[in-house]
């Protein structure tokens, strides 16, 4: 349980007075309570989870006497830490990435009425908004700090909270069931990170994770966990949203469960039997996902080892007979040689079309076949085909008149020498 507490609104002759004496310094943080208004306590709570999911992979949380508590076992944050000042850029590989959502977290809560008191190495900080008297009354953000706080780590308490503890909007705190797939994603340095596919039962339904932490819902069957994107600086959404919806290319690529493939090829297929944002939006380009930092790999290269598996993925959902559309040219002859083409979103065509197939390749290995084809004629046959020949040639005449007629009379005749010169056909 905590002590003393710290007024939400604090005055400088307050400071002076209360504080100051009991070893308590002052610093100005600088933005005042309108920054950032449209953070919560969502928001708020995310953003101090980051930080300690960038310090140790993991934190803890809990209810107490006082309210809503977050901690972890990193080393610990420095007064400094906490000033305003030009972005503080984190590493690629990190969840944040401008150092300022501690700063922005604490704003909004205390806005909200929340006190916040944080309790690292060597210190202990209240966060509160400083009463200033300019042209009429500013309060700014400010935190009051002494030398005391705990021997390792930061816990972030969160006064008088005693709402939503956001658990599902982290992935680190999902079972491992609910990992479906996991591949790796292209941020390898220094630790290897995964793109995971969800099962969204687990997620309170389907949802894209960016770096672990929740981003934004999406209408699907499943749910992602990307880390092979930049997301906005608010959070909220991917900067590039074509790089997103390629980073879900990367994870398809790596998928090895047909009954996965299957799923996703009726996402894929258009019209798509299984309507989805990923029936319009997900990249399997290339050049977009280029390659796996584990295999050295292109992402493309991983779908075509798995080539055997989409093949019989796309026979089951389609049949024996079914194939790729690339172009309406060919549709006729598709028919003719009795198949059946289907369209898929023109994200994934190409890469697809390396392992299941379409209807120029079918085309062209029915004109290949042809031309292995030994020729038969007249000579070869015995009286008895000669007989079914002449039969099928009259019935083709009478079922389509002189054109086919003519032309079953003119390779008649030009064919066979056992007919004799006055045989015809009526």
């Amino acid at each position: 349980m905590i002590g003393t507490s710290a007024p939400r609104i604090m005055s400088m002759e307050e400071y002076r007075r209360d504080w100051q004496p009991d070893g308590w310094e002052l610093i100005i943080i600088g933005p005042t309570t309108t920054w950032r208004q449209e953070w919560g306590e969502w928001e708020a709570i995310r953003d101090i989870v980051q930080n300690a999911l960038d310090e140790t992979e993991r934190y803890q949380f809990g209810f107490d006497e006082d309210g809503f508590w977050i901690s972890d076992k990193g080393k610990g944050v420095a007064v400094a830490d906490f000033l305003l000042g030009p972005p503080k850029l984190k590493t690629d590989y990190a969840r944040g990435k401008f150092g300022e959502g501690m700063k922005i977290a604490a704003l909004a809560l205390v806005r909200m009425g929340y006190g916040v008191h944080v309790e690292t190495i060597g210190r202990e900080l209240w966060i509160i908004f400083l009463e200033q008297k300019t042209n009429g009354h500013v309060e700014s953000l400010a935190a009051l700090w002494r030398k005391d706080g705990i021997k390792s780590g930061t816990r972030f308490h969160i006064i008088g909270y005693r709402g939503d503890t956001y658990e599902k909007n982290f992935t680190i705190n999902l079972p491992k069931s609910a990992i479906l797939a996991s591949i790796p994603s292209p941020l390898s340095v220094p630790t290897q990170r995964y793109n995971q596919l969800l099962n969204p039962d687990y997620t309170n339904g389907p949802r894209i994770y960016g770096r672990d932490i929740y981003m934004m819902n999406i209408d699907s069957h499943y749910s992602y966990n990307l880390w092979g994107f930049e997301m906005a600086p608010d959070r909220h959404g991917p900067r590039d949203e074509n790089q997103m919806w390629a980073d879900v290319g990367r994870l398809w690529c790596g998928v090895t469960k047909i009954e996965l493939m299957r799923e996703f090829l009726k996402m894929v297929i258009s019209p798509p039997q299984v309507q989805t944002d990923e029936s319009y939006h997900v990249d399997m380009s290339k050049g977009w996902m280029g390659m796996d930092p584990v295999s050295g790999k292109y992402y493309t290269d991983l779908l075509i080892e798995a080539g055997e598996a989409w093949k019989k993925a796309w026979t089951l959902n389609f049949g024996n007979d079914a194939c790729i559309r690339t172009s309406d040219r060919w549709d006729n002859m598709i028919r003719h040689l009795g198949y059946t083409s289907y369209n898929v979103h023109h994200g994934v065509q190409h890469t697809l079309m390396s392992v299941i197939p379409f209807d120029k390749s079918i085309i062209d290995d029915s004109i290949e076949s042809l031309r292995e084809t030994k020729i038969i004629t007249d000579e070869d046959l015995t009286e008895s085909q000669l007989n079914h020949l002449e039969l099928a040639r009259r019935i083709a005449v009478r079922a389509h008149g002189g054109g086919i007629g003519k032309m079953c009379l003119c390779r008649y005749y030009s064919t066979s020498q056992r007919a004799g010169p006055n045989r015809r056909l009526v």
